[in-house]
């Protein structure tokens, strides 16, 4: 019985652990410049190694390059390139991998952010949530999506703050 349980409490953990919704397309194309205080080095927690590094890629679009430190020492890094976007006065973050480690990754979605605070050295994001189950072709599809929908409760995942640490 104890086997039981226990393998249904990891079958109920594994469903209520969300992941952000996936898009194929992305809010809009990169259209909104850089912005410098958006650049340097942001953590999670302020006590962890782990840390995002963000440099500009071009005019529009941002490089973020993920660093995981794992218990045996080494170093995770994924790479990402993201644009923001508008939708109405809200922005979004639109994200998408290119690389794992060393390997390229292709045709990966974009992973989609609505940015809700961003003050001095501190960004808030909140992933639409992936009970969304619609899926779009256009960009302009899914930003009338996200205007349709941004006020429901359920929208958005749990909102993570970000700290600049340089």
């Amino acid at each position: 019985m104890k086997k039981f349980s226990l393998f249904g409490l990891l079958v109920l953990l594994f469903l209520c652990t969300a992941c952000p919704y996936q898009s194929t397309v992305p809010v809009d194309e990169p259209n909104q410049p850089v912005r410098k205080e958006f650049l340097g080095k942001w953590k999670v927690d302020a006590a962890a190694k782990d840390f995002y590094e963000v440099t500009k890629a071009d005019e529009n679009i941002y490089q973020i390059v993920e660093h995981t430190h794992k218990v045996e020492g080494t170093v995770e890094r994924k790479t990402y390139v993201a644009h923001t976007s508008a939708v109405g006065d809200m922005t979004f973050l639109n994200v998408k991998m290119t690389r794992q480690g060393a390997n390229p990754v292709p045709n990966a979605d974009f992973l989609i952010f609505k940015m809700k605070y961003v003050e001095g050295d501190k960004i808030t994001l909140l992933p639409v949530t992936e009970n969304v189950r619609e899926k779009f072709d256009n960009s302009a599809a899914l930003r009338k999506f996200i205007e349709e929908h941004d006020a429901l409760s359920f929208f958005y995942e749990k909102e993570t703050v970000y700290t600049k640490v340089n």
